[in-house]
């Protein structure tokens, strides 16, 4: 885990003694004067027609504020890409959870007792709750006005018929997945509140704080210079905050009331009615020469959106550039299409569609491994993608770190098969490995540098602290080693969208990449400004100025430098303040544009390869799969801060564990969620994480445009465990689970 350069290193990380003693300050624990409490009342139905609304009894609860229903607000429509889904359900309903009315009250259980107290009168309208049967011709439509089946994004690259005609051997799999939640351990929440200009001002946990401004701005019909949001301390997000969440309730309760106004989701709404990872249908066919090169694909994947479209036709995007994983392949047809369902909208979550997409692509691969004749390894070995190879839309691949993944975890298994005792009578024992590509995703970003007096800097960026140190130690590391500081110099002031330049958010991997090179480009001005006063100060040239040490002077000459401090004030005195911007926005990246149709995205951005390996131990009575050991080798160019990239991936394996054997929504036919409560939903515990995770970082293949080469390490991690574990059942069984999740259910129906 060594890097050549280890600045992060020295970061002391800012809120960690906060967060370790309690006194961290979430969305919860901010209570302005005269805060009134609300709450949302949902729809018990999938699918419905609202007949009548009741609201006398609620009026009634002591400490009542107000009560609003769709008539009270404007007529718009919300969503990430597709303005489809109303802030309250007015006419009908379309997924058990919708917001049908909002309550404010004095006190918490005072807003909870009047929304049980609103009576609404259904008439049930036929259903599509099940993604196979919203897929079908006859199937209830979710949206009078459109198909179940959205459009769906295309790649079209080569002549695909062709070389399906000649193949050796054609196969063709089919996978199904599960909704897991995010399970971020505070909920969604927003408190919304009038400044003293009647601004609306939104506190809350967001990851993305200018687009919830920007939702609001249209949803409220507001000007955008009349909101502001701040982003306040993250209980977990992992791509579930990135939403509005609470903030249109909040907001639209506050304007009613002009007071302050707090919103926040029970565990079962969380559960109930939140935005998960969505399930999925993925079907692969592949056109396989005498040597067992895949020459041909061809993909077809259904995503669930629930009955609000939220991101899903973007993820359907990134579930296209995956349909081939990390393997070079000479031609490509692959459909991705977003269906309406009468379930809760499904949302981002971390490597969104890559755990479905990953675990499709390597069961097959290892289908037509077996049907070949060769070792799952051999398989990989003959298709992984080098130097010069393409991707899915043409894009050629320079500097692939895919093989050295490959064979540094094929090395760990080989010295884990050989070490091996015998199992217990009853048990299994297999090893798997899987492999994939991922993106750092491209977008705009903004950092300011504030130079004081002291020479201390404050750093000014749009981008959220989430939990991972990427801003509080990644960023600032690189705004102090930029400027010869120490970080302790640098305070961080962060998702404020009156105070920060803009961010597109801090989502697909990029926390570090987009500001990062943003706070460069900045501290790249400040050396300018302050290099040119200090060079004339010393009569030099300033391309000899140096700083180091928190000092800045000529090189080669210790006598002629000042401190940052005093050159910082030479700057001041000859032309004002010091304060520079920096800003950043990937280049783009060449592909075959006439290969891709309606996607948001055509290329990975700066494309991670990566290669997880696992040990599992498998009971043949019960089913349950318990992993032993576990090996994850990823390609993250640089490392800025080590630390920070070894819990990204320890944490991402745990999570992807819990994805693959744990974690499920039971959502019944009906739409109800059965498990909506941490309870009855099982994520993984310190007794299921494996008793080795060997971590293994290949910096051999830097990032052409991240600071100091640095690539994005946060989603990659979590998207592999499921296909290890499978191939790992696969080598303990001869047999793959066509049905995530690897329950014991799962499993007992396999072997059966």
């Amino acid at each position: 885990m060594k890097a050549e350069r280890e600045p992060g290193m020295r970061a002391k990380r800012l809120d960690k003694y906060a967060r370790a003693s309690g006194s961290t300050r979430y969305t919860e624990d901010i209570r302005p004067r005269r805060m009134l409490h609300g709450a949302v009342v949902r729809s018990t139905h999938a699918a419905a027609k609202i007949l009548a609304l009741n609201v006398d009894e609620a009026l009634a609860v002591p400490g009542l504020a107000c009560v609003l229903t769709a008539a009270d607000l404007p007529d718009r429509r919300q969503g990430d890409f597709t303005d489809d889904e109303p802030m309250l359900a007015g006419d009908v309903v379309r997924h058990v959870g919708e917001p049908i009315a909002l309550i404010a009250a004095e006190t918490k259980a005072a807003a909870r007792n009047a929304a049980v107290l609103v009576q609404v009168r259904y008439e049930p309208l036929p259903d599509a709750v099940e993604l196979a049967d919203a897929i079908g011709a006859h199937a209830p439509r979710v949206h009078d006005h459109s198909p179940n089946v959205m459009e769906g994004v295309e790649i079209s690259r080569g002549d695909t018929q062709s070389l399906f005609d000649t193949a050796h051997l054609v196969v063709a799999s089919t996978y199904t997945s599960h909704r897991v939640h995010q399970g971020y351990i505070e909920p969604r929440a927003a408190l919304a509140e009038l400044d003293d200009d009647d601004r609306l001002m939104i506190t809350m946990a967001s990851q993305n704080p200018f687009a919830v401004r920007l939702g609001l701005a249209k949803l409220l019909e507001l000007p955008v210079n009349m909101i502001r949001v701040r982003t306040v301390a993250m209980g977990g997000g992992f791509g579930g905050k990135l939403h509005l969440g609470m903030a249109p309730y909040a907001a639209a309760l506050c304007l009613h009331t002009s007071r302050p106004v707090r919103v926040v989701a029970s565990r079962g709404e969380e559960l109930q009615a939140s935005n998960p990872r969505e399930n999925s249908i993925v079907t692969l066919e592949s056109a396989v020469d005498e040597s067992g090169r895949i020459r041909a694909r061809r993909a077809t994947v259904y995503l669930d959106s629930g009955a609000y479209a939220y991101d899903t036709p973007v993820i359907a995007s990134t579930a296209a550039l995956l349909s081939c994983g990390p393997y070079a392949v000479d031609a490509l047809e692959a459909r991705v299409c977003p269906v309406y369902t009468n379930t809760m909208p499904t949302g981002s979550f971390r490597g969104p569609s890559g755990p479905q997409m990953v675990y499709s692509n390597e069961a097959h691969l290892d289908d037509i491994a077996a049907q070949i004749g060769m070792s799952p390894l051999e398989m990989r070995r003959r298709n992984i993608v080098r130097a010069g190879d393409v991707g899915a839309t043409g894009q050629v691949l320079s500097d692939p770190g895919a093989e050295d993944c490959l064979e540094a975890v094929a090395a760990t298994l080989s010295e884990w098969r050989g070490e091996a005792t015998p199992v217990e009578a009853g048990r299994r024992r297999g090893y798997g490995l899987a492999c994939a590509c991922w993106l750092t995703m491209a977008g705009a970003s903004g950092a300011t540098l504030n130079l004081n007096g002291d020479g201390s800097v404050t750093l000014f960026t749009g981008s959220s602290e989430i939990g991972t140190g990427a801003l509080v130690d990644g960023v600032r590391s690189l705004a102090a080693d930029e400027l010869g500081l120490s970080v302790d110099d640098v305070r961080l002031v962060s998702g404020d969208t009156d105070l920060v330049p803009f961010d597109v958010g801090s989502d697909g991997s990029r926390t570090l990449y987009g500001p990062g090179r943003a706070t460069q480009n900045a501290a790249a001005e400040v050396r300018r400004i302050l290099g040119d006063c200090v060079a004339e100060h010393f009569e030099a040239d300033p391309r000899d100025i140096v700083f180091e040490q928190r000092r800045v002077g000529v090189a080669g000459s210790p006598e002629a430098s000042v401190s940052f401090a005093e050159a910082v004030n030479l700057a001041v005195a000859q032309g004002g303040s010091v304060v520079a911007s920096g800003r950043f926005q990937s280049p783009p990246v060449q592909h075959d544009a006439s290969s891709t149709s309606r996607m948001f995205f055509t290329t990975l951005n700066e494309p991670t390869f990566h290669c997880h390996g696992a040990e599992i131990e498998l009971d043949e009575d019960t089913g349950q799969i318990t992993v032993v050991r576990y090996v994850a080798a990823h390609d993250v160019g640089t490392i800025v801060n080590p630390a920070g990239v070894k819990g990204q991936i320890e944490g991402g394996v745990v999570q992807g564990i819990g994805y693959a054997i744990y974690e499920e929504m039971q959502i019944g036919k009906d739409g109800v969620t059965r498990n909506a409560d941490l309870h009855d939903y099982r994520m993984p515990t310190t007794a299921d994480i494996p008793r080795e995770i060997t971590i293994l970082a290949i910096q051999n293949h830097p990032s052409a445009s991240g600071p100091n080469g640095a690539k994005g390490v946060g989603e990659g991690p979590v998207i592999l465990p499921a296909a290890a574990i499978g191939a790992a059942f696969r080598d303990a069984t001869g047999l793959h689970v066509t049905k995530l999740p690897l329950t014991p259910e799962n499993i007992l129906e396999r072997m059966s």
